[in-house]
């Protein structure tokens, strides 16, 4: 299947055009073959949630075509995806965080808070990094997140897991949109976006779909009438992959300290670590960014 006119990709990255790539689309993650995950002392293969999809791995590189629709022309927060790199001041803050080479979550929130000096240049100099893009509207910082390496997919669900479990009994979630049951599909492109930047060692990979939630409710309307339940925010994921399993997929490789903006709350997407062995460690922030 063709890809649609969508969700564009500012690139402001030079020559990485080598780092985009595209596949044949989606399958449902029993039908893939899940790498483990071996890291300290951590030796398990990742639980899905039933109805979780997970790309294919025939990536390639794209066509003229499949370039000239995703590159972007008009620039909105909620229907382009920027990928760009941070600059110097922080690359050079945030290497004296000396986070990189720790091996789990706590270790590094721990050396952030032994470095307040570090961490209050680098809030400022976010500060003045963020405002030029930020539309005079104001953004904030959500979190430092950590995820394993050799993941399929980084996203997980431990909302019905029991107090006390333990990390091979997570539950990933497959491609997604963020949001809630309570959100309405045609004023996702209303919630923002937010940027990521990748503070780990070695390069993620960044996968997202070029379509907005109001194209794809289009495209479910149009294939079939006769749902058996009304499309939501949270179940047209997998609606989605169910009826158009060959959409393809946009893979970013995300060098350390380079950034992705995207509108995750109107579009589907996720993080991987697949073939990496060091901590993937994230920083995000919420706003309406538009380079």
């Amino acid at each position: 299947m063709e890809i649609k006119s969508g969700i564009a990709l500012n690139n402001l990255l030079v020559d990485s055009w080598e780092r985009i790539s595209i596949n044949s689309g989606t399958v449902p993650y029993l039908r893939q073959e899940l790498q483990r995950v071996q890291f300290l002392e951590w030796d398990f293969v990742p639980l899905f949630r039933e109805d979780a999809y997970v790309p294919k791995h025939n990536w390639r590189k794209l066509t003229n075509k499949e370039s000239k629709k995703l590159i972007c022309s008009n620039k909105y927060c909620y229907n382009t995806i920027t990928i760009g790199d941070t600059n110097p001041q922080l690359k050079e803050l945030f290497e004296q965080l000396q986070i990189a080479d720790l091996t789990s979550r706590e270790a590094v929130m721990d050396q952030i808070r032994s470095q307040s000096a570090i961490v209050k240049r680098m809030s400022e100099e976010m500060q003045l990094f963020l405002q030029p893009i930020s539309q005079n509207i104001p953004f904030h910082f959500h979190c430092i997140a950590a995820n394993l390496p050799n993941l399929e997919l980084v996203a997980c669900d431990v909302s019905k897991l029991p107090a006390g479990f333990t990390i091979p009994e997570r539950k990933y979630v497959g491609l997604h949109n963020d949001g809630t049951k309570s959100m309405q599909i045609h004023t996702m492109h209303k919630r923002g976006n937010r940027m990521t930047i990748n503070l780990g060692k070695q390069s993620r990979i960044f996968y997202f779909i070029n379509l907005t939630l109001r194209q794809v409710h289009k495209m479910l309307k149009m294939k079939t009438s006769q749902f058996d339940e009304e499309i939501t925010v949270y179940n047209i994921a997998p609606l989605f992959f169910k009826h158009f399993p060959d959409y393809p997929i946009i893979r970013v490789i995300q060098k350390p300290y380079e950034y992705y903006i995207a509108p995750t709350d109107n579009c589907f997407h996720d993080g991987s670590t697949l073939g990496n062995s060091a901590l993937d460690i994230n920083m995000v922030y919420f706003g309406s960014f538009v380079c």
